[in-house]
């Protein structure tokens, strides 16, 4: 069975990728301290993220898979919201900073992971458009009608 692009469901690929570029970011430094540097999964905030980015990534692969548009439309739902939470855990990361470790600072870490919500949240966006209607086979096909003539008036 081969799929044609048409049924590439693009936005999942995108959310996808970010699922993939916030659980890089996890991984990566989150916050660093004068004497140590902690991941992502050292504070509960991280570990909101990881468990938020699992969910991009295979919500976001579930939608390029899915052929039914139903499924899809709840792949995407569930994706945007993914999204949306993994950028607010976060903020609330970058809020707990000194929960961590003391006199922990932000390292670049967590802006990778807030790039990969944004992209999510972006692939969202873009899931939620109203799609065209890309076969102009169909228009053809569409019932036409006659222009109506309006009776002219006697004046």
């Amino acid at each position: 069975m081969e799929r044609s692009s048409q049924n590439i469901n693009y936005p999942g690929v995108a959310a996808s990728v970010a699922g993939l570029v916030g659980l890089l970011g996890i991984y990566s430094d989150w916050w660093e301290s004068p004497t140590a540097v902690f991941s992502g999964t050292a504070d509960v905030s991280g570990l909101l993220a990881l468990a938020m980015t699992v969910g991009l990534l295979v919500f976001g692969g579930a939608s390029v898979v899915m052929s039914d548009p139903q499924i899809r439309k709840a792949m995407n739902m569930l994706f945007t919201l993914c999204a949306v939470v993994l950028t607010l855990a976060c903020v609330w990361g970058l809020l707990r900073s000194d929960n961590v470790g003391v006199g922990a600072e932000a390292a670049s870490g967590i802006y990778v992971s807030v790039l990969g919500g944004l992209v999510g949240i972006a692939a969202g966006l873009l899931a939620m458009r109203p799609v065209a209607d890309a076969t102009p086979a169909m228009a053809d096909e569409a019932p036409k009608q006659e222009p109506t003539q309006e009776p002219a008036s006697s004046s």
